[in-house]
């Protein structure tokens, strides 16, 4: 009778201050044996290992045509899809999908992504077709295999391999090897013969690339042939007017841009030869135009093999010098003529001659470091800009014989200046010139005035945190959390109980069940609660005290006389040129800031919108928490005051 008196009292208890929470340290192990087999389902599935967080990767080595084949990305990812479903351990978090990627080296967009996502912990499970999906390179593949997703804790499947490393034995992991070494063979023998049958039909001049030069298209009846495309020749014919009428390269880029006529990366987007939605805000760049330019295809003839690689030789791709290219004369219908293509070729050559005789003229001039290295931008384009040398100055004769020119003395002052490329070849965004010392001093003066401020508030932290106020309301949070590890202890000895009760037949199934299910809910709550409170702790700690990640930052650099790359690096997120030499500094820590400055100013009371709410006793069983908790979300939810960034003038080299 003693017994059912305890069930009774245990089956009331199932509600704990009215939380919820997921049991995350039930053990595996009951405190009495019971056989798979007599144990109701949410027993057995209490037990079971933890949800792998998986997956999927899909990869194939061409573009994705959309048919159905054994091959497709859609093909594999429905397999992958459907053995994912299949296995309840298994949750899917994420596909991730390299079309048009080869398997020989491991530096694709979406195997990068996913990597990330491994060492992050986000993902533990990997599923894939097969081993030849990571990839086909032996060495690389068996240090994954072998190294990385052991280190990382990662599980993987194959699914026509049947590999599971989780299931890994001695014999599955040799085969798994042979499989990776087989799979190297091939990819290098298909190198090798594709390589040798491709390079007999450059030297027949058929066409072998993906998509025609600017100006043609691929013939559609003859993928081997190329055609004029009549949208873009006659934009192709006007580039060479105009390179021969003495434009620069920039200004024709400037021009094409200004007319919005599309990029060639953007026009083959736009007439989908192209799928990769990051070519669709590309413009007329220089080098690409001094590519059009040099190209003798616009004379009709074929131009092949300008990059070479050999994966059956280990060799990357690389370029070719134009005296190698693969050249077979008169295949298709020329766009330029051959006096024109002469006349660019030569003023080119000029200028290109001009540009080297100049070159290193000037080398004798120190260059400083870059302190603000990939932080300077430009604010109408976005782009970083770049930095040039600028020397100026004067040659004068030597001493007592003025007339003497043979012994000039040189006086000359080199400047380094930063310059926004994109201005050259875009109407929208106006000229930046900049003298990089003056930007130099600009962002140290706001850096200085941080100090004083990163000071000021280490004084008034340090006063308001020796009242009474700052210290009650951290042992409240200490308290608070000390009262849910309680409660979460105290459900995990009533589920270990009841356990008990029902192994030894003292009551029902039905009856476990119902309080096996009050204790997960009462156990998501108190976890819920515990994970909230000491998120708000961590908020009101890094927002009262020196533990705050700005005031750290700052304080390092306190006795700085001057800018530093390493104080550059720690505390600016970019310094943003615009229009008339404005520069703007945005700090890094900014909600950081402005959390501890609203503390400051508003004293202890203000420091935390929230917490009160946290304090022991606001967890009454008749509070709806998940309420509670939902109005919690809305407010983090609320776009914080950012740090208000620094602005200087800088007008003729001089800062106001």
């Amino acid at each position: 009778m003693a017994r059912k008196s305890r069930k009774a009292d245990i089956i009331q208890q199932s509600v704990v201050n009215g939380q919820s929470f997921v049991d995350t340290s039930y053990p595996s192990a009951s405190p009495s044996p019971v056989s798979s087999t007599s144990m109701p389902a949410s027993t057995q599935e209490s037990i079971m290992p933890p949800t792998y967080k998986t997956a999927i990767y899909v990869r194939l080595s061409i573009m994705d045509s959309g048919k159905k084949d054994s091959e497709s990305i859609l093909n594999q990812q429905e397999m992958l899809v459907d053995y994912v479903s299949k296995h309840s351990e298994l949750s899917l978090e994420r596909i991730f999908i390299d079309n048009g990627e080869t398997g020989v080296d491991f530096i694709r967009t979406a195997w990068t992504d996913l990597m990330r996502e491994c060492r992050d912990g986000k993902i533990d499970c990997i599923c894939v077709k097969d081993l030849s999906r990571v990839g086909r390179n032996y060495i690389e593949t068996g240090e994954y295999l072998d190294t990385i997703f052991p280190t990382l804790g990662v599980r993987l499947i194959a699914i026509n391999d049947n590999y599971d490393n989780k299931l890994l034995t001695e014999n599955a992991r040799v085969i798994a090897n042979i499989k990776n070494l087989i799979n190297d063979m091939y990819a290098k023998d298909v190198s090798r013969k594709s390589a040798s049958a491709l390079r007999m039909k450059q030297k027949k001049g058929e066409f072998i690339g993906s998509y025609a030069s600017y100006g043609y298209i691929k013939d559609p009846f003859n993928k081997n042939k190329i055609i004029i495309d009549p949208e873009t020749a006659p934009i192709l014919r006007q580039i060479f007017r105009w390179k021969a009428e003495g434009l620069g390269n920039a200004q024709i880029c400037r021009m094409l841009n200004a007319a919005d006529i599309p990029s060639p990366s953007k026009y083959r987007l736009q007439k989908g030869i192209l799928k990769d939605r990051k070519y669709e805000n590309t413009l007329w760049q220089v080098p690409t135009l001094i590519t059009i330019l040099k190209n003798p295809v616009y004379l009709g003839h074929m131009v092949q093999g300008r990059h070479v690689g050999a994966l059956y030789e280990g060799k990357g791709r690389s370029r070719v010098k134009p005296e190698d290219w693969v050249i077979v004369e008169n295949t298709h219908e020329p766009i330029i003529a051959q006096d024109l293509f002469d006349e660019v070729q030569e003023i080119m050559k000029e200028r290109s001659a001009k540009f080297k005789e100049n070159l290193g003229k000037h080398s004798h001039f120190e260059k400083p470091e870059m302190i603000l290295a990939g932080l300077i931008f430009c604010a109408d384009c976005g782009k970083s800009l770049t930095r040039y040398k600028s020397v100026h100055g004067s040659t004068k004769g030597d001493g007592a014989d003025k007339t003497d020119i043979a012994k000039p003395s040189i006086s000359k002052h080199c400047d380094w200046i930063f310059v926004c490329r994109q201005s050259e070849i875009l109407k929208a965004c106006p000229k930046k010139y900049i003298n990089e010392a003056d930007v130099n001093r600009a962002v140290y003066e706001a850096i200085r005035n941080e100090l004083q401020k990163c000071a000021d508030i280490t004084y008034t932290i340090h006063k308001l945190n020796a009242k009474s106020g700052h210290k009650s309301r951290i042992a409240k949070f200490d308290a608070e959390i000390e009262d849910a590890q309680m409660q979460l202890r105290r459900i995990l000895q009533l589920r270990q109980a009841v356990f008990e009760d029902y192994a030894t037949k003292v009551i029902t199934e039905h009856e476990y069940d119902y309080a096996i299910s009050s204790y997960d809910a009462d156990t998501e709550k108190q976890q819920l609660r515990l994970e909230l409170v000491k998120s708000e702790k961590e908020k009101f700690t890094q927002g009262t005290t020196k533990a705050n990640k700005w005031l750290i930052a700052f304080s390092k650099f306190m006795d700085n006389e001057e800018l530093t790359a390493e104080m550059a690096q720690a505390l600016i997120e970019r310094v943003i040129i615009s229009n008339r030499n404005m520069v703007e500094v945005v700090f890094r820590f900014r909600d950081e800031y402005a959390t501890i400055n609203n503390y400051c100013e508003l004293g202890i009371d203000s420091a935390s919108d929230y917490t009160n709410s946290l304090f022991v006793g606001q967890y009454s069983k008749d509070q709806d928490a998940d309420q509670h908790l939902t109005n919690h979300n809305q407010t983090s939810q609320k776009p914080t005051n950012l740090h208000t960034v620094a602005t200087r003038n800088i007008e003729h080299a001089e800062v106001i």
